[in-house]
């Protein structure tokens, strides 16, 4: 099965308009959005603070022949989001056994920090978030979707 590594972008509230940026100067395309409001919808213990209702919680931009993705949610909570620590490779396939494969394989490494262990999520049957040796966070994402 194949598997493909993706640019993840935290962008603190602003995704909707980074969203809009890359349209209009990249000639993005949107392959997927959702909002915190939509959110709610598939994960009623979904909560988020009022007035964000239109904030990412995930989305998937193709630029040219490459995809990004978008999200205004941290993506390490144990560190202040800021500009260089609001970005992660997302590595994402629809092999559940490949994804988890690579996931067990780095939790052996003592170097590697766990940011958040491989476990079924609303959005996917298998997802994790870890940090390698050298500081470049990585989400494993089984996914459900043909993009």
């Amino acid at each position: 099965m194949s598997f493909e590594a993706i640019t993840f972008l935290s962008m603190n509230g602003q995704g909707k308009e980074a969203i809009a940026f890359y349209q209009k100067y990249f000639q993005a395309n949107i392959l997927f959005k959702k909002t915190y409001k939509e959110m709610t919808a598939m994960d009623a213990e979904f909560t988020y603070p009022e007035g964000q209702d239109e904030y990412i919680t995930h989305s998937v931009l193709t630029i040219g022949e490459n995809k990004i993705m978008i999200s205004d949610e941290e993506i390490d909570p144990s560190q202040s989001l800021s500009v260089g620590n609001n970005f992660a490779i997302c590595i994402q396939s629809k092999d559940h056994a490949l994804i988890e494969q690579f996931y067990h394989s780095l939790a052996q490494r003592e170097e590697v920090t766990i940011l958040k262990p491989f476990e079924a999520v609303t959005f996917s049957p298998g997802y994790a978030i870890i940090r390698d040796p050298f500081g470049i966070v990585f989400q494993l994402f089984v996914t459900k979707h043909n993009f």
